[in-house]
């Protein structure tokens, strides 16, 4: 019988023993076990068999606006795999949004996990954007960019930008945040652009660049572009040339860039020396509304 529940602190070592080699670069859960344990907006939970065994784990989180709920880190031991444990912690974690009175639930798989894909599909999920990973740790000489920081005055027309923009449909309207992706509204955007996070080229704007100078998880010297958009290979060089000279300048460890693949975009990452790591399937599932009791 399978037992979900809340993780405890003795699960740590066990549940770390299979979750060292998930993938070809060996795996993150090591990294964000604290965090996902202390998440008082989501459960870190586990997968139980015959007492003590346990045989998988995953995390939910509630996402800020509350409509949301985000799944990750769904892993099963060896052993146990097509064994409905993934299913059971996707069930799990679909109550604890029913819970939240949550709408909606939302996941990335690897485009070549296809094991995944199909349980995802299973559990009533559709791809809803397809995203690619770009990196890079090496040291980038700082280049002339016809781009700048957004004022409070662009909002209208980034705004406006956004509304017409191919790729921001084809992003689902979102963008990334500690490997979740959230929606990129007019609020969003406004908060952003006070913060100095969002980056435009042309007049009128032609293109937008969103980035994250704070990191995630552990990792704080991590520049992030966590959403690109242009309508031609200069813009698109102008944003990037900006960010990489933030890159330059402040000495981050590392450089990464989600976004919507296109041949124009891997063009120009290839200047940066991005090189992609991996893509994803976003998945999302609107909630069937619960009958009144």
């Amino acid at each position: 019988m399978i037992v979900i529940r809340r993780a405890r602190d003795a699960d740590r070592g066990p549940i770390l023993k299979f979750c060292t080699n998930t993938f070809t670069w060996g795996d993150y859960i090591d990294q964000v076990w604290d965090f996902w344990s202390e998440d008082k907006r989501g459960r870190l939970l586990v997968a139980d068999a015959g007492g003590r065994k346990r045989i998988g784990m995953a995390h939910v989180a509630l996402c800020p606006d509350g409509e949301k709920i985000w799944l990750e880190g769904i892993r099963v031991h060896p052993g146990y795999r097509r064994s409905q444990v993934a299913t059971a912690l996707i069930d799990a974690m679909i109550k604890f949004g029913h819970r939240k009175n949550a709408r909606q639930a939302s996941a990335i798989v690897a485009l070549d996990n296809l094991a995944s894909q199909r349980m995802m599909e299973k559990s009533g999920f559709a791809v809803v954007s397809r995203w690619a990973y770009y990196g890079t740790d090496e040291a980038l000489k700082t280049r002339r960019s016809g781009a700048r920081f957004a004022a409070a005055s662009d909002s209208h027309i980034i705004w406006k930008y956004l509304g017409s923009s191919i790729i921001y449909k084809l992003s689902a309207g979102m963008y990334v945040k500690s490997w979740h992706w959230y929606p990129l509204d007019r609020y969003t955007l406004n908060d952003f652009i006070k913060k100095r996070r969002v980056i435009v080229a042309g007049e009128p704007v032609r293109g937008i660049a969103i980035i994250n100078p704070s990191g995630y998880w552990k990792r704080k010297d991590v520049l992030q572009v966590v959403y690109l958009d242009s309508c031609s290979t200069g813009i698109l060089r102008d944003l990037m040339s900006f960010v990489a000279n933030i890159y330059a300048e402040a000495r981050f460890e590392r450089f990464q860039v989600l976004c919507q693949q296109s041949n124009r975009m891997i063009s120009v990452l290839e200047e940066f020396r991005m090189k992609e790591s991996e893509q994803f399937l976003l998945y999302n599932k609107v909630f069937t509304p619960r009958a009144s009791p």
